[in-house]
């Protein structure tokens, strides 16, 4: 007969093995992991090829809506141009993801975080901020930005 510490461990290795494997199977964990990662990637992309491409390339074609300063700004394409579009860059945006959740269904998630924007020329002082990103996944499987809304924090 096995001691009664020893059988206690086992006991906690056998529940910390179910939980875990439970959690591997939830579908709404796993959707929140995709929209974590595809929120990071979406700034990644923005520090190697700049902001206003990253929105481009992230956000839904049509339907992206990005609010801020003003009225809303629909499609991504309008979001690129909004955001300077070709042109040099006057600041450098960076984010990053500190929270998401996911739908069961897979389809559907939010993330949020924590934003900084730096003038590139030090004219300014940084400003910082929060966001929260509402995540489609596209016809091709591909997670694009719904809804995007940002903050500043307060001066």
């Amino acid at each position: 007969m096995l001691a009664r510490p020893i059988r206690l461990a086992l006991a906690v290795l056998a529940f910390a093995s179910l939980a875990g494997a439970a959690f591997a199977s939830d579908p709404a964990a796993a959707t929140a992991a995709q929209v974590r990662a595809a929120d990071a990637a979406f700034a990644a992309r923005a520090a190697a090829a700049g902001t206003a491409e990253a929105f481009r390339e992230y956000m839904d074609g049509a339907d992206g809506l990005q609010f801020g300063r003003g009225a809303p700004i629909r499609g991504a394409e309008a979001i690129y141009q909004a955001m300077g579009g070709a042109a040099p860059a006057r600041s450098r945006l960076e984010w990053t993801p500190t929270d998401a959740w996911g739908a069961a269904s897979g389809d559907l998630g939010v993330t949020t975080g924590t934003w900084k924007s730096v003038a590139l020329d030090a004219s300014r002082p940084p400003l910082t901020g929060r966001y929260v990103t509402v995540w489609r996944k596209d016809g091709k499987g591909a997670w694009k930005g719904l809804i995007d809304i940002g903050t500043t924090d307060a001066p």
